[in-house]
């Protein structure tokens, strides 16, 4: 236990960016009064979550990881009829005095069910595998993309390359994979541009408005990413405190914790934030990368999420709704990643054994 420390330590000065991050954002809006204590209690949860996580044994859950895997689709069916519409995403089920995002419990239950998936088949042919993992994540991005929720399903994507990194596959299944991807995304703006009324229908006008802050980005327009701009232009070295936000940007607390943080802590501040974050990956990199197959999805999520969210907070990237992990507020959102570490800390009980 003794080798974790490192590992908790860093947690718990992320979960203090965090705190700052979330008593500055009742100064921008009255709605965002309560996210402090809220998020300190999220925190709290998933310390316990952690600690419980680091005793169980890992491979009763990848021996159960298919029903597991039925259970969170069957979440995600259940928010598309019964769901809370937050911001034109219908993503969220009320549990009365919480909501509850069941696409963040899902992107986990991908990488326990995959993992299982793939020691129990190593004896699939390279096509087989790849069509059967295809069809894994698929199910949970259609769900998941009629909420819609964008975010997510970046996530779910990351998590399907990881394996397929995993796989070892030849280097022509990776070429092909990214000629897909980008017919696909083509075939987006081709609708988009040209069939809008068709694009509409198939996708709805909440995907639609999705894509327009896609295209304001490659226009150099936007109000929330110009009014972030500003903000963290302005912060100055030190910042300007916890009680001074003179710019508003939306979803301060979420999609632009990057650029509230800025403004709190300065640019100073940034880079400090920024090296910490980035050893934390390197000591889960260099203490616990024993077991590549369930390791290497988990850092490529922290890595990518974490780079997608401060690139479309300085304007490299469009705002497709990714928050910053462990910082950005949000109960289910952090008990994943807490639930992550959980796995990360206790890896060398994930036996290599089928299940």
């Amino acid at each position: 236990m003794k080798k974790n420390i490192p590992l908790i330590f860093i947690l718990i000065l992320l979960m203090i960016f965090s705190l700052i991050n979330n008593y500055s954002a009742k100064y921008i809006m009255i709605e965002y009064d309560n996210y402090f204590i809220k998020q300190l209690i999220w925190y709290a949860i998933g310390f316990i979550i952690i600690f419980i996580m680091s005793k169980i044994n890992l491979n009763y859950l990848f021996k159960y990881s298919f029903w597991l895997y039925l259970f969170g689709n069957l979440l995600l069916i259940i928010t598309l009829f019964w769901g809370v519409n937050v911001n034109g995403s219908t993503s969220w089920l009320s549990l009365g005095f919480i909501n509850f995002q069941p696409s963040e419990l899902v992107k986990v239950i991908l990488i326990i069910y995959l993992y299982s998936f793939s020691k129990k088949y190593t004896y699939y042919s390279n096509l087989k595998y790849i069509l059967l993992i295809s069809l894994i994540i698929l199910i949970p991005s259609i769900l998941t993309f009629l909420e819609p929720d964008t975010g997510a399903i970046v996530i779910y994507i990351i998590i399907y390359i990881s394996f397929l990194i995993s796989r070892n596959l030849d280097k022509w299944w990776y070429i092909l994979s990214v000629i897909l991807i980008v017919l696909v995304i083509i075939s987006f703006f081709i609708l988009y541009y040209f069939f809008q009324n068709t694009f509409i229908n198939i996708f709805g006008t909440s995907f639609f408005y999705r894509m327009d802050r896609i295209t304001e980005f490659i226009k150099g327009e936007g109000y929330q990413i110009n009014k972030a701009l500003i903000s963290i232009g302005s912060s100055g070295l030190l910042g300007r405190g916890i009680r001074n936000i003179p710019e508003y940007f939306p979803e301060a607390p979420t999609d632009f914790a990057f650029t509230l943080l800025v403004n709190n802590i300065g640019l100073a501040g940034g880079v400090i934030f920024l090296t910490i974050y980035f050893y934390f990956i390197y000591l889960i990199i260099n203490k616990y990368y024993i077991n590549k197959d369930l390791i290497l999805p988990i850092i490529l999520i922290l890595m990518i999420q974490f780079s997608i969210n401060v690139l479309m907070n300085i304007g490299l990237l469009p705002i497709i709704g990714i928050t910053l992990p462990f910082i950005s507020y949000g109960g289910s959102s952090l008990l994943s990643y807490m639930i992550l570490i959980g796995l990360v800390i206790n890896v060398k009980k994930a036996s290599n054994d089928t299940y």
